[in-house]
C-alpha cells in the first residue's frame, strides 16, 4: 500500500473518531439537569413561596373572623342576658354590637377573597408540580439513554484510536505532519481521491502535469486549489 493510501486509512479512522468524539461531548453536555427542567423547579419553588404566603394570611385571617365572632357574640350575649338594664348601657352594647357586626363582616369579606387567591395560588401549584413531574420523567428517560449511549462509545474511541496509533506508525513523519496541518485547514480531510481528472475535495479539474506526477505514485501530490493530498486510484 503506497503512503498516500495508508494517510487515506488514517483519515477515514480519524473522520469516525471525529464523528464518536464529538457526539461524546454533545452527551457529556446533555448530562445533567437540563435550562426546562430548572427552570420548571424554580417556577415550582416560587409558586409553593406564593402558595405558603397565600396559607399564611388565610390562617391569620381566619383568625381574625374567629376573633371578631367571639367578641360580637360576647357583647350580643350580654346584650339580651337582661342583666344590664340601665338604658344608656343598653344602648352603648347595641352600638358595640353593631361596631362589631360591621368589622365581623369587613373580616368574612377579606377572608373570601384571601380565600379565593389561596385556592388560586393551589391550583398554580398543583400546576407547576404537574408540569416538573413531567418534564422530569421524559429527562430522566433521555438521561438513560444518554449514560446508555455514552457506555457504547467510550469503548469505541479507545478501540478507533488504538486504530489510529498503529495506521500512524507506518506513516511518515514529515508526511503527518503535513496530514495533520490540512486536516485542521479542511475540516477533517486532508487526503482527496481524484476521479476523472477532479480533485473530489474541492471539485476542480486538476492540470495535466499534476495528474501525471500523481500517476507515478512517487511521494505524494497535492491539490493545486486546496491543497489537499491527492490520491489517484
Amino acid at each position: 500500500m503506497s503512503a498516500v493510501s495508508d494517510l487515506l486509512a488514517l483519515q477515514e479512522t480519524d473522520l469516525a473518531l471525529d464523528k464518536a468524539l464529538a457526539r461524546l461531548s454533545e452527551i457529556e453536555a446533555a448530562l445533567g439537569e437540563s435550562d426546562e427542567l430548572t427552570d420548571a423547579r424554580r417556577v415550582l419553588d416560587e409558586n409553593a413561596a406564593t402558595l405558603r404566603e397565600a396559607r399564611g394570611r388565610q390562617k391569620d385571617a381566619e383568625q381574625a373572623v374567629e376573633d371578631a365572632r367571639t367578641k360580637a357574640a360576647d357583647v350580643e350575649k350580654k346584650l339580651y342576658s337582661g342583666v344590664v338594664k340601665n338604658p344608656k348601657e343598653l344602648q352603648d352594647l347595641q352600638l358595640d354590637l353593631k361596631s362589631l357586626k360591621d368589622q365581623l363582616g369587613r373580616k368574612e369579606d377579606e377572608l373570601l377573597g384571601i380565600l379565593e387567591a389561596a385556592e388560586a395560588a393551589d391550583a398554580e401549584n398543583a400546576a407547576a408540580q404537574e408540569t416538573l413531574d413531567t418534564i422530569l420523567a421524559a429527562w430522566g428517560s433521555n438521561q438513560d439513554q444518554m449514560r446508555a449511549e455514552k457506555a457504547e462509545i467510550e469503548p469505541e474511541v479507545a478501540r478507533l484510536r488504538g486504530i489510529r496509533d498503529s495506521q500512524a506508525v507506518d506513516v511518515d513523519r514529515r508526511l503527518i505532519s503535513l496530514y495533520d496541518l490540512l486536516r485542521d485547514r479542511r475540516g477533517g480531510q486532508a487526503v482527496a481521491r481524484v476521479e476523472r481528472g477532479m480533485c473530489q475535495g474541492c471539485r476542480i479539474t486538476l492540470p495535466v502535469s499534476v495528474l501525471q506526477r500523481a500517476r507515478t505514485g512517487v511521494g505524494y501530490v497535492q491539490c493545486v486549489s486546496c491543497e489537499r493530498i491527492l490520491l489517484l486510484n
